[in-house]
């Protein structure tokens, strides 16, 4: 997946302005896709003379002219067609992983320091998954099919969490006590 099909999705659901996009980054596709904010407007210019953006310029009073983005037919189907291609199978690449493979060469209490520093932060971020998901359950009765698929995503977030921190968890035990799960 790239930076392109994720702002394609993001306008197939309307027309926004560049800053409205990034702050859907920041707000909802943070979770499973990270992108600056000049990142966004780089791959916007590119939609843009590739075609499958058009933008519409609005005067503002006292500030810079707005711009709002649209998709295009050569941009739907650009996103329809990268849809339905077959999806590879996630990355497996994590430094921790390649640094649990290595710390027997290293300080085993520093190790298990920065061990403990990753499991509070992944900690904070399944609170973080947890909160949201209390909130979107009070409105699901409202949902439209979007908010679900929303959901859907906020599930895997969760499921992805809690699994890492079971997992960090087992090998923090391993470090202190040298005893594997069962």
């Amino acid at each position: 997946m790239a930076l392109r099909e994720v702002i394609l999705t993001v306008l197939a659901r309307g027309e926004m302005t560049g800053y409205e996009i990034t702050k859907d980054f920041e707000a909802v596709y943070v979770h499973f896709w990270r992108a600056s904010h000049q990142q966004v407007y780089r791959e916007l210019a590119r939609l843009k003379k590739d075609g499958g953006v058009t933008v519409k310029v609005v005067a503002q009073e006292s500030r810079p002219d707005k711009k709002i983005y649209a998709i295009t037919k050569r941009g739907l189907e650009e996103l329809k067609r990268w849809i339905v291609a077959p999806t590879e199978a996630p990355r497996p690449q994590y430094d921790l992983l390649v640094k649990l493979l290595g710390c027997h060469v290293a300080d085993r209490p520093v190790f298990h320091h920065e061990l403990q520093r990753i499991r509070a932060r992944a900690l904070e971020w399944v609170k973080e998954l947890r909160a949201m998901r209390k909130e979107c359950l009070r409105t699901r009765a409202t949902w439209s099919e979007h908010d679900q698929i929303l959901y859907l995503t906020l599930r895997r977030g969760l499921l992805l969490g809690q699994a890492q921190l079971k997992w960090l968890g087992e090998v923090s035990e391993f470090i202190e006590s040298g005893k594997l799960p069962h």
